[in-house]
């Protein structure tokens, strides 16, 4: 009986313990996947212009075909940190707020 209600106990601290999301990993991992894909986004315009604007378009629901986008190192680099920061306190703010909840 005592071992039988010792394991439901740390079947609930186990249990509790996976809900926590870790913060500073889900940031980073949020950062990491947005930056690669702000890359591809870039890479995309840069090649093909207007085939991104019309694929952007289509997806946005809006007529982008007159858009012209240069795009520079600094506007690249300014872009990437936008993203990738952005993205990473986002994921901090969620992860906190889920974790608050649980």
């Amino acid at each position: 009986m005592l071992s039988q209600s010792h394991h439901r106990e740390n079947q609930h601290n186990v249990r509790h313990s996976i809900n926590k999301l870790n913060t500073p990993s889900l940031s980073l991992a949020t950062a990491i996947i947005t930056g690669l894909v702000y890359i591809i986004c870039i890479l995309f315009i840069a090649v093909a212009p207007k085939a991104a604007m019309a694929f952007f378009g289509y997806v946005l629901h809006m007529d982008l075909s007159n858009i012209t986008r240069v795009i520079t190192w600094g506007s690249f680099i300014v872009g990437l940190l936008f993203w990738t920061v952005g993205t990473a306190i986002y994921a901090a703010l969620i992860a906190r707020l889920y974790n608050g909840l649980t």
